[in-house]
């Protein structure tokens, strides 16, 4: 809601610089387009780690508070993992189940694990949004000849 209330400000602001209605639409559009291209780049990063990650079991812990946003910690190998993505919030006794054995997926390189929630998130993520970057793309390029 905040993000509305600022984009409204701003539009203001540049009606009363002097900028044309079609222009603030124009930087509307374009910042649009610009966010759903970095949720693309996002999930097509997403699908590396899951593509280069490996299946482990493991056993959850508690819930890491600390951060940006709560996420699971698993423990295995005698070592503690944090999983990438935030917990899930309306299913989380049911979900997140303390020492409960576990199939996650371990990604080296970034040292984090993906849980089913993850995954899924993942995928249905990267089914939305890496066709819908490519078709900003393409209407950039089509209407506007960039």
């Amino acid at each position: 809601m905040e993000y509305l209330i600022v984009i409204a400000l701003l539009a203001i602001i540049f009606l009363c610089i002097g900028f044309s209605p079609g222009d603030v639409i124009f930087m509307l559009v374009a910042l649009l387009c610009v966010g759903i291209l970095l949720v693309g780049l996002f999930f097509v990063f997403s699908l590396v780690v899951l593509l280069t990650s490996r299946p482990i079991r493991a056993t959850f812990v508690r819930m890491n508070d600390e951060g940006r946003y709560p996420c699971a910690v698993y423990k295995t190998d005698n070592a503690e993992i944090k999983n990438i993505f935030p917990c899930e919030m309306v299913l989380k006794d049911k979900l997140y189940v303390p020492e409960k054995e576990v199939k996650i997926r371990r990604c080296t390189f970034i040292k984090a694990a993906l849980d089913k929630n993850a995954v899924m998130t993942i995928i249905f993520g990267s089914i939305v949004f890496i066709p819908l970057s490519a078709a900003v793309i393409f209407a950039v390029k089509y209407f506007f000849g960039i």
